[in-house]
């Protein structure tokens, strides 16, 4: 007979505790995705309307992408721990480069306001790509 026949209490209570770290972090890389687009967001919009730079809103917008970034790649670690078919190595360093292709982003945006919907376009092709991965777990 299976140990959890035998009262089910432990086996129970080890299921829930690693389903639900599994669950905190899934919350935690989502609610920092939330956050990153967002932020790209509000770059996008302050870069459309060329905003003076005593505005408080770019540092506020700028805290928010940067805590955003920070907790999809701890929640995202995390996740990856519950995986044991996937390469980490090889899902790190995607996830590392579509993370840094988002965090230098901002950059591209002030100039020439000609190549902002490009820049949109780019941002909404990087999250693509990382659902991609999500998905399918290619590596």
């Amino acid at each position: 007979m299976p140990f959890f026949w035998y009262g089910g209490s432990v086996i129970h209570f080890i299921v829930e505790v690693d389903l639900g770290t599994y669950y905190i972090f899934k919350i935690v890389h989502l609610t920092g995705i939330f956050f990153v687009f967002s932020a790209l967001g509000g770059h996008m919009s302050r870069a459309a309307i060329g905003s003076k730079e005593d505005n408080p809103l770019p540092k506020f917008i700028g805290m928010f992408h940067k805590v955003g970034l920070l907790l999809v790649l701890l929640a995202g670690i995390g996740l990856l721990t519950h995986f044991s078919e996937v390469n980490p190595f090889g899902w790190i360093i995607a996830k590392v480069f579509v993370l840094l292709m988002l965090a230098v982003w901002p950059l591209y945006l002030y100039g020439s306001k000609e190549k902002l919907p490009w820049a949109g376009g780019a941002a909404i092709l990087f999250g693509l790509v990382a659902a991609f991965f999500a998905l399918y777990k290619p590596f």
